[in-house]
């Protein structure tokens, strides 16, 4: 991506971040759902949430989903859609205004349980929401993360039973943080960072190689590492800051760790920079 797209796709992101007009008033409503599980098929399951708090978990009992939900009646409407012939689940809420709701006294939430059960491709389109997403345990196939002015974080505290093709992350103004991500069993992580902050930790039980391909406009990327995984850097930079410290750069022009060539796992990382920062840290959480 050229530079001048990076600051395309940052200005798009900052623009996206409006402030809210005044508070009025709100007629909150509740709503509960859920679907029993009838097979172990893949399933497609797409969370849109424009604002509030949310928390997604695995299923503790025999159900494809249970969400629980608060909600403004007026400015939203509830979305629970599922399609039995496609496999194809859609929750969380449709709002009818595009004010955010951040600066009202009381806002809404979201609570979602999915099975651990079905194989599972998972997208999330959040907006100006807060939460604490566990998606350990749950059997990801392929995950996307879409975040406005989000504030997150993903965790993986216990390991993806399947394999996790593609992690997909666009970070417009949010500040996510992804823990333990080496127990979802990555292979591939694409970051979108417009002006917000992305510290991804591929710390956990690293299985296999991960190619890591980044591009980052006005925002900071820090990458976590385990320190017995060796790694190589290609980076490709404009008034951008990338600390390359313990790397050393070879003939290929690409920065590899010392223990490159005699480590069993590797991460192999892609970064573009325009005015933005990354950080690659030999550590994880």
């Amino acid at each position: 991506m050229t530079a001048r797209a990076l600051l395309l796709v940052a200005a798009t992101a900052a623009a996206t971040v409006a402030v809210a007009p005044p508070a009025r008033a709100q007629h909150w409503r509740t709503l509960s759902s859920s679907r029993q599980l009838r097979d172990s098929g893949a399933v497609t399951v797409r969370i849109e949430y424009g604002a509030g708090s949310i928390a997604v978990r695995p299923a503790a009992s025999a159900l494809l989903y249970q969400m629980s939900l608060k909600y403004d009646g007026d400015r939203s409407e509830p979305l629970t859609s599922y399609d039995s012939a496609r496999h194809t689940l859609a929750l969380g809420i449709r709002s009818h205004s595009a004010t955010s709701g951040r600066n009202d006294k009381e806002a809404g939430a979201l609570t979602a349980e999915l099975s651990a059960r079905v194989p599972m491709d998972l997208s999330l389109e959040l907006g100006a929401v807060q939460g604490d997403l566990q998606l350990g345990g749950l059997r990801l196939s392929n995950l996307a993360l879409k975040g406005g002015a989000a504030e997150l974080t993903l965790r993986f505290d216990q390991r993806n039973p399947d394999r996790l093709h593609t992690l997909s992350l666009d970070v417009g103004a949010a500040d996510v943080k992804i823990v333990r991500a080496g127990n979802s069993g990555v292979d591939r992580v694409s970051a979108n960072i417009g002006v917000g902050k992305l510290d991804l930790d591929l710390g956990g039980d690293v299985t296999r190689d991960v190619d890591v391909s980044a591009n980052v406009a006005l925002g900071v990327f820090t990458l976590r590492v385990p320190p017995e995984a060796g790694v190589r850097l290609e980076t490709t930079t404009f008034l951008a800051s990338v600390d390359k410290a313990g790397l050393v750069k070879r003939e290929d022009g690409a920065w590899y760790t010392a223990n490159f060539d005699s480590a069993s796992r590797h991460v192999r990382v892609r970064v573009n920079t325009v005015l933005g920062g990354f950080t690659l840290a030999r550590d994880s959480r």
